[in-house]
């Protein structure tokens, strides 16, 4: 342990280092990842609407189909190719930046980076129902770590632009720069920490100028202007629309999580090995894409129509269904893809079926339906993600509208509590531990980490901590000073403490101690 701990100066420079230079660091994260996942957004959507015109052209000319087959011919050949030889670029990402950043797996950033970019453009703007969010989040958490690489900065630092980096990723996919941070927070890093949550910020805000840049200042879901707030009285409806999006976020994340078991029954079944699987979700999205090519994709133009269009029960219930089966069928094919999109499309479904039902009731007023899609959305992410300030927050910066966080708050928390009484956990933890057995990385290189004393171990000296032998406290950050602990050293509650550890017991040792 001498030896890590010697090791681990430049680390300790890290965490006395000045705030601007956090910033510094965090700006310049920013710059690329903004290009990055902007020209990757673009990209997409420039993709997507060639497709749909495709599909679209289909009936007056049968020529258009064979272009759709070719299409989905070359995505099989890509992700053959690019999924054999880079495994860490499957699905969101989430779940491998979460490992990186636990110390359980390491990526090869530049092979994940450009192979993630090429084989997601393809993939999400062919129009499986796939969301540019969470390839967004890796690509932007795999900038921040080449950034570091190319600095030849320590670990710590390292894994502060991993952070820096993701939560760019995602303010730069939907503009939402607050909710990149809080995601990072709650679902990420787990922990709030001045050394990365600056850093982190400053990342976010920068991606986010650029994006806006590129796209221009609309709010990435625009809702119409001047809803009429919901009265107190109306308040009763936003409990029992709660109660259903947790119970309904709990049935997504059954699902979601165990259909990788039915496609390796169809690999059975048909003799097709994991890397054909592409193949059958490209076969199951052409149907969709010749009757309901409005469907396709992360659904976002979905999303939007829902306040520019009446739809029926029946229709709404429809899509439910529709996009439910073809988002899993998309996502269990490995392709790159995230379902933050997906989700939200889900929940804003839900929540104009809500306000048509109720506003058929005569319990609100038809200008009122948009406000259940927007809860619908909140409420939906927050009790699969587990991560409801997020939630909150990043529908509020998508749809550009402050005036209904309590009943977002409300709507949001009912939901949350519902997914906590069914034992619902966290949708990418509950993926990432699906993905460890694969992907553990037991290198025993030792790093420094910095949590927060939390109200589990204030208090108590040092010596009274129940921790693992390799595991040493060196330094605690008091009133703004460092100071060397001994075992007799007090912890108090939100200072912070510094260990040196195995990079594989950084997620075991925050949860023993947080």
């Amino acid at each position: 342990m001498k030896s890590g701990v010697s090791n681990s100066k430049k680390e300790f420079a890290f965490l006395s280092s000045s705030i601007i230079g956090q910033v510094v660091r965090g700006i310049l994260v920013g710059l690329v990842v903004g290009g990055v996942v902007g020209s990757f957004r673009l990209l997409i959507e420039k993709g997507f609407h060639i497709v749909q015109g495709l599909y679209l052209n289909i009936p007056s000319n049968p020529i258009f189909f064979g272009g759709i087959l070719g299409l989905y011919a070359g995505l099989i050949f890509l992700a053959k190719v690019l999924l054999q030889s880079e495994k860490d670029i499957k699905g969101s990402g989430i779940p491998q930046i979460e490992a990186e950043l636990k110390g359980l797996m390491s990526s090869d950033w530049w092979s994940v980076l450009w192979k993630k970019y090429v084989l997601g453009v393809v993939s999400i703007a062919s129009g499986l129902m796939l969301g540019r969010e969470g390839p967004s989040i890796q690509l932007g958490a795999m900038t921040g770590k080449g950034v570091a690489k190319q600095l030849q900065l320590s670990p710590v630092e390292e894994r502060s632009l991993i952070a820096s980096g993701a939560a760019a990723g995602l303010a730069a996919a939907f503009n939402a720069p607050i909710a990149g941070l809080l995601f990072v927070v709650e679902e990420i890093y787990h922990h709030f920490s001045r050394f990365f949550w600056v850093s982190t910020l400053a990342a976010s805000l920068t991606a986010n100028v650029v994006s806006l840049w590129i796209f221009g200042l609309d709010p990435v879901l625009d809702m119409p202007d001047n809803l009429p707030a919901l009265s107190l009285g109306q308040y009763w409806l936003l409990i029992g629309f709660g109660l259903f999006l947790g119970l309904a976020g709990f049935i997504y994340e059954k699902v979601i999580l165990r259909i990788g078991d039915a496609y390796a029954w169809i690999g059975a079944k048909f003799h097709l090995s994991a890397h054909f699987y592409p193949a059958v979700a490209s076969l199951l999205i052409v149907p969709i894409g010749i009757l309901a090519p409005q469907l396709l994709g992360g659904g976002h133009q979905l999303i939007l129509s829902l306040t520019s269009q009446s739809y029926l029960v029946s229709t709404l219930l429809l899509y439910v269904i529709l996009r439910f089966v073809w988002s899993m069928v998309s996502y269990g094919s490995g392709l790159p893809g995230g379902i933050f999109l997906p989700m939200l499309t889900l929940g804003a479904l839900l929540g104009a079926i809500f306000g048509s039902l109720f506003f058929t009731m005569g319990v609100i007023s038809q200008q009122q339906i948009p406000i259940f899609i927007i809860l619908g959305m909140s409420g939906y992410f927050g009790a699969i993600s587990k991560a409801p300030l997020t939630a909150m927050i990043l529908v509020t910066e998508m749809v550009g509208d402050i005036r209904n966080l309590m009943p977002l708050g409300l709507v949001t928390l009912v939901a949350y509590i519902v997914m906590d009484l069914l034992k619902g956990t966290p949708i990418y933890e509950a993926m990432l531990e699906k993905m460890l057995p694969e992907q553990v990385d037991e290198s025993g290189e030792t790093t420094l980490i910095e949590i927060p004393v939390s109200e589990k171990i204030a208090g108590k000296q040092v010596h009274e901590l129940d921790l693992p032998r390799d595991i040493l406290i060196t330094m605690q950050i008091h009133q703004g000073k460092s100071q060397t602990v001994n075992g007799s050293t007090h912890l108090y509650l939100g200072d912070m403490i510094c260990l040196v550890i195995p990079k594989s017991q950084i997620g075991a040792v925050k949860d023993l101690l947080l």
